[in-house]
């Protein structure tokens, strides 16, 4: 999950750096297309992304009980 928690770090940089364009670009069209679109987007992505790591925290992806029950076959 390490991976995944330096991505998040990245996400986070670069919406940081989007930020830091928005407020200083002196073309607006594209600051609304950045904004609306790219923006967006990468919230959404770096909230999902959290999601994700905060369930691996809790547990939520641990493999300790064998499935057992799902290979055997049942004759009906």
């Amino acid at each position: 999950m390490n991976k995944l928690d330096e991505l998040y770090t990245q996400l986070e940089t670069i919406d940081e750096e989007i930020d830091d364009y928005i407020e200083t670009s002196d073309n607006d069209a594209i600051v609304s297309d950045v904004a609306g679109k790219v923006k967006h987007a990468l919230e959404k992505a770096i909230f999902e992304l959290k999601c994700i790591v905060d369930d691996e925290t809790a547990g939520l992806y641990k493999d300790d009980e064998k499935d057992d029950y799902l290979e055997e076959e049942e004759d009906f």
